[in-house]
């Protein structure tokens, strides 16, 4: 997937430094469901493939080294019920950040129909006794929620999720940022390091 030219959006400036409120990674991980799937016939390492989870959430994990089809992988996810929300009040949302959410929604949700009728592995239930496989550890954002991500710069900006890969080095995101001056989406990637929730009044 190409990434537009790297030109600045239509974007007021970076939003002030807030009380850097990110999610509590433990907290979230307790309320986490662990669930297995098989790699997929056809997938090969390094490869992404989607699984869906019970609450309808799309995931894309990728198939770790020295694994082949029918190989299992546990993975963990967090339930769109405990998933973090917008913020505990610190700002209202910017109009240019809801009019961005807005546009995201729009590519998150055809990312998801794309992913559907590519085809997704239904994740299941974990089996009864020891795990040998490979584990992945769950991702606390949800494609098409909202965030403040830090940029390069080390600024701060309103984002959106575009897409969750969970990977053996931890979940990493595909997030939406704006248009460019050309009208093209652009897109960063980023690890739940440069994220937090997004604040709201």
């Amino acid at each position: 997937q190409a990434l537009a030219p790297a030109a600045s959006p239509p974007h007021p400036a970076p939003l002030p430094i807030l009380a850097r409120a990110r999610p509590d990674r433990r907290a979230m991980a307790d309320g986490a469901i662990t669930m297995q799937v098989a790699v997929p016939e056809g997938v090969f390492p390094g490869q992404a493939f989607a699984v869906t989870t019970p609450d309808g959430q799309m995931l894309q994990l990728t198939c770790p080294e020295g694994v082949g089809a029918g190989s299992p992988i546990q993975f963990a996810y967090i339930p769109l019920a405990e998933a973090p929300q917008c913020g505990d009040g610190e700002a209202a949302v910017h109009p240019d950040d809801a009019a961005l959410f807005e546009q995201a929604m729009v590519y998150a949700t055809q990312k998801q129909e794309e992913l559907a009728s590519a085809g997704a592995v239904a994740a299941q239930p974990l089996p009864v006794g020891e795990f040998t496989g490979n584990v992945f550890a769950p991702a606390i954002f949800a494609a098409g929620s909202n965030a403040i991500v830090t940029r390069s710069s080390g600024e701060e900006s309103g984002c959106s999720i575009y897409e969750v890969f969970l990977t053996a080095m931890g979940p990493q995101y595909n997030v939406y940022l704006g248009q460019s001056e050309a009208s093209e989406p652009i897109f960063k990637w980023c690890g739940e390091a440069d994220l937090r929730a997004y604040p709201t009044a």
